[in-house]
């Protein structure tokens, strides 16, 4: 499978791309409409289980932007900025740099599953709190520090995106508090914490001598249709930038 030269790079991202688009729809449905408590419960629902799949689209995103045009790439960080409850440049921080620019579950690991003052394994809810509680103050220390090494950009963009986001939210507030809430930010939040769940079955107990020893691998069918590979994870490690739909094979050659 060749990159394209037009408007995606792989058509097979059509598929990201609506998903988001879903998401955000059933997300700011309630809001502008009123709807029966039974559709409420449903979209409830369908918000806690396919919240953590835009995040990681989101996730495959920043490693491999999905749209050739570099304008489309910006609104669709926008756009899943709001979706997801991260901002792109979280990822980008704390995750493409801060976890994969170092030796995995190391104390430089930003998201390293081990507590950085004892060396054990810490356990799913303590992780959960930690990551979610740092993230955002560890990528604001990450961008001044790249800022007064005269890269900017990271800064800006952390700035930039964290405003844009909260207006956004906060308009969606104004126009319908009660369901904003209910549908928009508490989601968000739940999804925040999630995501930190994923990485924890990710990295757990991995030995992390290697890069083909940094994580776990899970191999069923359905758990990586809906997750669009992820859970070929050593690939990944191995080459971050490497699109998603090319982890399996990728995956399977470490194997043999």
């Amino acid at each position: 499978m060749k990159i394209n030269t037009g408007i995606l790079k792989y058509n097979i991202d059509i598929f990201s791309i609506l998903l988001v688009i879903f998401i955000m729809s059933i997300s700011l449905l309630p809001i502008y409409v009123k709807l029966d408590f039974f559709i409420l419960i449903i979209i409830g629902i369908l918000l806690l289980f396919i919240k953590p799949i835009t995040s990681l689209i989101q996730h495959n995103h920043v490693h491999f932007s999905i749209f050739n045009n570099k304008k489309l790439n910006i609104i669709f960080d926008l756009l899943l900025s709001v979706s997801t409850g991260h901002i792109c440049s979280e990822w980008v921080l704390h995750h493409n740099i801060g976890h994969h620019g170092n030796v995995i579950n190391s104390p430089e690991d930003t998201s390293s599953v081990r507590n950085i003052n004892t060396g054990k394994f810490m356990t799913k809810m303590e992780y959960i709190l930690s990551g979610s509680l740092k993230i955002f103050p560890d990528c604001c220390k990450m961008a001044i520090e790249f800022y007064k090494k005269g890269k900017k950009q990271y800064l800006v963009a952390l700035i930039l995106e964290s405003i844009v986001t909260i207006l956004v939210h906060t308009f969606f507030l104004l126009v319908n508090f009660k369901m904003a809430i209910l549908f928009l930010v508490i989601p968000n939040i739940i999804n925040r914490a999630l995501v930190w769940l994923g990485a924890y079955w990710q990295h757990l107990d991995v030995p992390a001598n290697t890069v083909y020893d940094s994580a776990n691998m899970f191999r069923g069918k359905f758990f990586n249709f809906i997750s669009f590979d992820v859970g070929y994870h050593v690939a990944h490690h191995e080459k971050p930038t490497l699109h998603w739909s090319k982890l399996k094979a990728r995956a399977l050659q470490i194997i043999d």
